[in-house]
């Protein structure tokens, strides 16, 4: 099963869920869209599968699942800290606290995500402002142009766009159709 490219206003959604961090090291920028569950292990490309991530956690996820994942970047960032002895103050049974510590608030992380892609007028906003660019597009340049509009929207809880002007088309002296806007107290 191949990656299906996503729509860029999907795309967008995603990359601003979690405040614009990326969902595994929680302090990084977004700039990718990573799957939780891996698309070799059965994972869709519904955005429900989709979370953000800067690209150092996307590459070294890699096809990895969140445990193992979790497990690498905590050995990682507390490794020289962890005693050779096993059984020491820092042996196993401390490091399976760290993981076990940074999984659930990874895991915590991800539910956010998903209930921020769950929030249908968030969502609607997104839709409505980014619908009609191309899947194509890099997002990096969409991303840093959107980001001011995204975070005033959060500001004031995505709210829906102004409806579009009452227009009529109509046809001048040389035959030329164009609209013409049809003033808000008067009727068709």
């Amino acid at each position: 099963m191949g990656r299906k490219k996503q729509d860029m206003w999907v795309r967008l959604m995603v990359l601003f869920a979690n405040m614009g961090r990326c969902v595994y090291c929680d302090y990084a920028e977004s700039q990718v869209i990573d799957h939780v569950v891996p698309v070799r292990d059965g994972g869709s490309d519904y955005w429900h599968n989709l979370v953000p991530a800067c690209e150092a956690c996307n590459l070294g996820k890699s096809d990895k699942g969140v445990l193992a994942w979790v497990a690498q970047l905590t050995y990682q960032r507390h490794g020289t800290e962890a005693s050779s002895w096993p059984h020491g103050a820092k042996g196993v049974w401390w490091m399976r606290e760290k993981i076990d510590h940074d999984f659930d608030e990874t895991v915590a992380r991800i539910e956010g995500v998903r209930l921020d892609l769950e929030d249908e007028a968030r969502r609607d906003w997104f839709f409505d402002r980014y619908w009609m660019l191309s899947k194509n597009d890099p997002v990096y340049l969409w991303r840093g142009w959107a980001a001011a509009r995204v975070a005033k929207a959060r500001e004031e809880g995505w709210p829906k766009p102004p409806p579009p002007p009452r227009t009529r088309i109509v046809r001048d002296h040389l035959g030329h159709l164009h609209f013409e806007r049809i003033p808000e107290d008067k009727t068709v």
